[in-house]
């Protein structure tokens, strides 16, 4: 499957069959197509789940129909359950699953000799996710792990990251992308042999060249992009090889190269150099650098004609895209060779002069300022939906350029701007801007999605994270160089780093999944909770208020802010209808505004000030348990807020 690709439809095809359930005994080829239902269970007592949630239609994706089934269920800690009608009751004669536990339901759909035909997986939930066991942030799963990508292969998922003089990039893997292990790295530690059989040495020579360190194993492996090739046979890895010890040795220079490596599998040590696309040599008294485009961050994305494009970038000259040769992997324009310091030094020079090598080398520019990590995303018929939740329009494909601002460690903040039908942009946010930052980046234009934040609830408890036999208190700090990636679930999740500010961990980082969606008018929101397994499902004004009496916490973004917000209480009134008001403390004033619920999981929130439109989704909040979260977007100053439902009592 392709990354990013936002485009998952099923055909409307039944299979029906007069034969009794039946042991599938032989396990043919399962397309990864198959589909995936999410339903639900009432486990309140409160009627929240609406009955539309509760029960799905089984649609296959393949004419031929079956001629028997067998079923398979899992708890949500992935044991087997014997009694498969405790996660969900399969109605063979209706073909519809309605949600009875926690869990996931596999029916495998069978021809007459067993060969499994198509698989149909169902999660269900009740109304609010339990407790998922996150993997400890201790965890070498998810502790150290930088500037991360994801993709799946097979049923699991696998992040890619930086690799500090690890002999590669890192690699882990999920099959949840909520429990997380360590698998190794892309080189193998350079121990043996490269797999062509060359020494490590040999393979990269022309990045040894480039970097001009001594060997291979000088250099460190900064932020890649895993992709699936375009011919379905394998795997591209795109990435950047950076060495700075030169830096007060010789003569002066970081050096950085983007290349490319492929491997048949995602197997730590099978990536096999293919070429090197883009250098940059920076050097360390910054005389130069302002003018030079960074050499590091690639990311691939691809438009509806199937044209590959790479969008990399980092600070300096800001953000950059070419398009790429779908056949090769390097850039269609040529010059992906070595080129010495001088050239590159040239190249930068002249790269914003239209028809010179220059430009050709660096290609166009899409942002600029201080900011890294550029990622695009892809959503295919994209709908515009007005406060009544009727579709206004529909954008036939919406390319979302996200960048993180500022500085890794402090003031790392993620903004996104918005290009309609066209991958190479240009990208614009609320008010027509191309991105650009001002100041170190703490500040600038653009959606902000994500900043610092805590919450904080009214008995004092916050935000707590898994660390092995003990817990800690953690906030959002620096959130940042994420991914945007859609599973094959059809949920669309952001990987990112979390780092922790002020705690027991001193600044430590890892890897954080959140879920992310489209608000009403399109636009990008995220959960502020990290991933536990949640769905959407509808949600009602009556559950907003009634659920812990209206008590929420909120925190919004802010410009130029890069110390967490810390959360403060919100009362939720209901009106009877489909809203009432909401009134909560900032900067120590009251503020006051109305909100209503539209569609099935639509917000609008209006507190005189913006006017956020948002989604409202179950979601796990760490250190309290299940309930809801509101994720939205300011439509005038574009920052991001955030809500989640608060059961505790003020101490």
């Amino acid at each position: 499957m392709l990354k990013k690709l936002i485009a998952i439809s099923f055909a409307v095809l039944l299979a029906f069959s007069t034969f009794a359930m039946a042991a599938c005994t032989k396990k043919g080829d399962v397309e990864s197509g198959s589909p995936s239902l999410n339903v639900f269970y009432d486990d309140t007592g409160e009627n929240y789940v609406a009955e539309k949630d509760k029960t799905a239609t089984v649609e296959l994706t393949k004419g031929a129909k079956y001629a028997q089934y067998s079923m398979r269920a899992y708890s949500v800690t992935g044991s087997a359950v014997s009694d498969p009608a405790q996660i969900a009751v399969f109605d063979e004669e209706a073909m519809t699953v309605t949600g009875a536990g926690d869990g996931t339901l596999y029916i495998d759909f069978c021809d007459a000799d067993g060969n499994v035909l198509e698989t149909v997986t169902v999660v269900s939930q009740g109304a609010y996710p339990q407790d998922p066991e996150f993997t400890a942030i201790t965890d070498n799963g998810v502790s150290g792990s930088h500037d991360p990508s994801l993709i799946e292969k097979d049923g699991t998922y696998y992040v890619f990251t930086t690799g500090w003089e690890t002999g590669g990039n890192q690699i882990r893997s999920s099959t949840d992308l909520i429990h997380w292990s360590y698998a190794g790295t892309t080189f193998n530690g350079f121990q043996g042999n490269a797999p062509t059989g060359k020494s490590w040495d040999e393979e990269f020579a022309d990045i040894v060249t480039a970097l001009d360190c001594p060997s291979i194993s000088n250099a460190s492996f900064w932020a890649p992009d895993i992709i699936a090739c375009p011919n379905g046979e394998g795997y591209w890895l795109y990435t950047c090889a950076v060495y700075t010890a030169d830096s007060g040795q010789t003569d002066g220079y970081d050096r950085a190269a983007i290349f490319l490596c492929y491997s048949p599998d995602l197997t730590p040590g099978s990536f096999e150099y293919k070429g090197i696309l883009f250098q940059s040599c920076l050097p360390v008294n910054n005389s130069k650098a302002n003018g030079m485009v960074n050499a590091i961050d690639p990311q691939i994305i691809f438009d509806t004609d199937g044209k590959m494009y790479m969008a990399f970038g980092s600070f300096h000259a800001g953000l950059y895209i070419h398009e790429m040769d779908t056949k090769t992997g390097l850039k269609k324009a040529g010059m992906n060779q070595v080129y010495s310091d001088d050239e590159v030094t040239a190249f930068h020079e002249d790269h914003t002069i239209a028809g010179t090598d220059g430009a050709k080398y660096c290609g166009t520019q899409i942002a600029v300022g201080a900011m890294e990590a550029p990622v695009i995303a892809r959503h295919d018929n994209v709908n515009i939906y007005n406060d009544s939740g009727e579709v206004e329009s529909t954008v036939e494909s919406r390319f979302y350029l996200m960048a993180s601002y500022g500085l890794l460690a402090s003031t790392y903040n993620m903004r996104y701007a918005i290009s309609d039908n066209v991958a190479t942009g240009p990208y614009t946010d609320l008010y027509d801007e191309v991105l650009e930052t001002t100041g170190d980046g703490s500040s600038g234009n653009g959606y902000k999605a994500m900043g610092a934040y805590c919450f904080r609830y009214n008995d004092g408890t916050v935000m707590s994270a898994n660390a092995g036999r003990n817990s800690f208190a953690y906030n959002v700090y620096a959130p940042g160089h994420n991914d945007l990636f859609t599973a094959p679930t059809g949920i669309h999740v952001v990987s990112r780093i979390n780092r922790y500010y002020q705690t027991s961990q001193g600044g430590n980082f890892a890897l954080f999944i959140n879920q992310y969606y489209l608000n009403s008018r399109g636009e990008i929101v995220i959960n502020p909770n990290r991933y536990a397994g949640e769905r959407l499902r509808t949600v009602t004004a009556r559950e907003i208020a009634e659920l812990t009496d209206g008590n929420y916490q909120i925190a919004i973004m802010q410009d130029g802010v890069s110390m967490p917000e810390y959360s403060t209480a919100c009362q939720f009134e209901w009106d009877g209808n489909n809203g009432g008001t909401f009134r909560y403390q900032s900067g120590g004033q009251t503020r006051e505004g109305t909100w209503t619920v539209f569609g099935d999981w639509f917000i609008k929130l209006d507190d005189g000030y913006d006017v956020y439109y948002g989604v409202v989704s179950p979601a796990y909040l760490e250190g309290i348990g299940g309930g809801l979260t509101i994720t939205g977007m300011g439509m005038y100053e574009g920052m991001a807020v955030y809500l989640n439902s608060d059961p505790t009592t003020a101490a």
